[in-house]
């Protein structure tokens, strides 16, 4: 018995869930190759029945997986209050994905090396991108849970558009006993060093004019603050500086705590660069 398409997205969305229309384009195009994305569309439109995935529709537009569209707006301040569907949410210290999307689809990336990829977002991210965009970006990753790490660790032989480093940052949440562990450093003057090292040799295995892409907060202890980007800032040894973006943050468990009012200068963190 032939399928129909309106049978086809019927089967798919009852065992998915409404999903997106590029997802159940792709499931659909697998038994009946050619067919245009806008037919699925007119389909689903047909079928619609509640408010819900109507809005869905047209906040898709035209009908791309709207996830993976590009960020034409993207400037110094970014804020994703949705951390999106890449990586382990478990993860502690996942970042969204959103920036890492929006990065690539800005540099027009091909190929991507991340040295601490703990849940896996970026890959994730960069899968969806390949699927999605019908693109070929290459990717690596790393992880010191994995055994190694990025001191003494070899480094890729390829040279990549852009190094994603995400650290750990220091004395926030320990990852591990590991001595090569950011998290772990007793002093923020080792925390420093590490950090410079490991993004010098990062720079080593961008190709020229490549973008090494650091996402880092700051921290406060024992009642001071410490802005752990400012060594990376004036360092000659990973190139120049283009650009800052103001990430704000969400969901942390430091929104959990309680500043008390007595001190005036305890004002909450809530922003990565």
């Amino acid at each position: 018995m032939k399928q129909t398409i309106k049978t086809l997205i019927l089967e798919f969305v009852a065992g998915n869930g409404s999903s997106h229309i590029q997802e159940i384009h792709l499931q659909v195009a697998e038994i009946h190759p050619g067919v245009p994305q806008h037919t699925v569309r007119a389909r689903l439109s047909e079928m619609s029945g509640n408010e819900n995935l109507e809005e869905k529709l047209q906040a898709l537009g035209e009908g791309f997986y709207g996830l993976y569209s590009e960020n034409k707006d993207l400037n110094s301040v970014v804020s994703y209050p949705d951390r999106g569907p890449w990586g382990e949410s478990r993860y502690r210290g996942n970042c969204s994905g959103y920036l890492v999307k929006d990065l690539i689809l800005r540099f027009k990336c091909q190929s991507v090396f991340d040295p601490a990829q703990g849940g896996g977002t970026v890959k994730d991210v960069v899968s969806g991108i390949n699927k999605f965009r019908r693109n070929n970006i290459h990717y690596e990753g790393r992880d010191l849970k994995e055994g190694w790490d990025i001191i003494t660790g070899l480094m890729p032989e390829k040279q990549f558009d852009m190094v994603w480093f995400h650290p750990p940052y220091w004395d926030i949440i320990r990852y591990s006993d590991n001595p090569y562990d950011l998290s772990n450093c007793m002093t923020l003057d080792e925390f420093e060093l590490k950090l410079n090292r490991s993004a010098e040799k990062l720079s080593d295995v961008l190709r020229p004019g490549g973008i090494l892409a650091v996402l880092l907060g700051d921290k406060r202890k024992n009642g001071n603050y410490y802005p752990l980007m400012r060594t990376l800032l004036t360092n000659p040894n990973i190139g120049r500086l283009k650009a800052i973006i103001i990430k704000v943050q969400h969901n942390c468990m430091s929104d959990r705590k309680f500043y008390s009012s007595n001190n005036p200068f305890l004002i909450p963190i809530k922003h990565e660069y």
